[in-house]
């Protein structure tokens, strides 16, 4: 479930490209067919970070067909439905061929969507493209029989080639038996893999009191950490453009045992036989709030239990309900900021893993789990923001 930031003031200057959803051009239709398609390919070619479950339960009133399709292997799979399906399913026949072609995988899942009172949970199909998409597992049961599994809704047999988890769940990750590693298909799709993330999730408002601490609580200093949004596509910019310097060198991540999180990663690699010259792998980190807010999608903003609190570093207020679900913030662009400015970016950090040792380790005694990166700029990545008014 999304959240939402409501304008009660000047609006808020974001980083993100402007993604401009009521522009037009009618003579498209008039182009060549080769043409045509090439500017669907290139629509469609975007990364994504999916947020994905793998559950023993299933959902009540499943009929033996649905309940057999979710299943991959043990586990039965989850997956958040905001903003997943591509629009180009819904424009035309040409465009739907274009889409069902790019998105080659097409996975039985229970689909969640956000809801009053909780998501929506429905039987649906999970339209994937290994190469561009990232699967962010937060929950893994059985997860040798997942990837074991998956390889076999892939015509070309590549399966999974991106992963995201919670580095405090890597030690989690480990199967209950060691020899399902040795399954072939599971062999297959663990050499397919490219990308692997280790997530950090911290709370904006833990941020802001860890920074009260050695800023005697002088609240001035623009928050540079990016929010993170529920939006799962993407775009990567290789250094972050705007003067961050003043949050690496007391960056708080929230994880104060990163290099054993690290190489206890590097571990399950080696039980996986994978190849770790082959992964290109980053520690990723997001800044979200504890609390959620009300959810984008059909939902008044008249709950008896709303909080009303400042977006850090912004003139905004977040409406916020006391539901456990969805601690994201989802953003809609009113302007754009200047690069080098002070603006906030939408969507998260990404650090190389040597950039966490213990040399870079915060000398500050008053700031617990905050490290020195200074010396590690980070790769910024800004989420697709719709443009124009909520």
């Amino acid at each position: 479930m999304a959240s939402l930031i409501v304008s009660d003031g000047p609006s808020v200057l974001v980083l993100n490209e402007k993604y401009d959803q009521e522009c037009s051009f009618t003579l498209f239709p008039l182009l060549p067919w080769e043409i045509r398609n090439l500017v669907w390919k290139n629509a469609l070619q975007r990364r994504r970070l999916i947020q994905v479950s793998l559950k023993e339960d299933q959902p009540d009133g499943l009929t033996e067909q649905e309940s057999s399709s979710i299943k991959y292997g043990r586990p039965s799979l989850y997956v958040n439905g905001f903003q997943l399906l591509s629009k180009l399913l819904r424009v035309n026949a040409e465009a739907r061929n274009a889409a069902l072609e790019f998105y080659r995988m097409r996975l039985p899942c229970v689909l969640m969507q956000p809801g009053k009172g909780g998501p929506r949970m429905r039987v649906d199909i999970f339209p994937f493209n290994p190469e561009y998409d990232i699967l962010y597992f937060d929950a893994f049961l059985h997860f040798p029989d997942f990837v074991s599994a998956i390889i076999m809704h892939d015509s070309r047999r590549v399966g999974l080639c991106n992963i995201a988890i919670s580095l405090s769940n890597v030690r989690s990750l480990q199967a209950d038996d060691p020899n399902l590693y040795q399954r072939p298909t599971f062999i297959e799709t663990a050499s397919n893999l490219r990308e692997f993330y280790l997530m950090t999730a911290t709370s904006s408002f833990e941020v802001k009191a860890v920074k009260e601490r050695y800023t005697d609580g002088d609240e001035s200093e623009s928050p540079y950490y990016p929010l993170m949004s529920g939006i799962p596509a993407f775009d990567i910019l290789p250094h972050d453009p705007r003067p961050i310097g003043c949050e690496l060198d007391r960056l708080f991540l929230g994880f104060n045992d990163i290099p054993q999180e690290i190489s206890d990663w590097k571990l399950l690699l080696d039980e996986w036989g994978v190849d770790r010259s082959q992964l290109e792998s980053r520690i990723l980190c997001i800044y979200r709030n504890d609390n959620p807010c009300l959810p984008t999608v059909d939902e008044p903003y008249d709950e008896p239990d709303l909080q009303r609190s400042r977006a850090p570093g912004t003139n905004r207020t977040l409406h916020e309900g006391s539901s456990p679900q969805a601690p994201t913030i989802c953003l809609t662009v009113e302007g754009q900021a200047q690069e080098g400015k002070h603006s906030t970016a939408v969507g998260f950090w990404m650090f190389p893993l040597e950039a966490f040792t213990q040399a870079n380790r915060s000398i500050h005694q008053q700031t617990i789990h905050t490290w020195d990166l200074s010396n590690h700029w980070p790769e910024l990545g800004l989420v697709h923001l719709p443009s124009g008014s909520s």
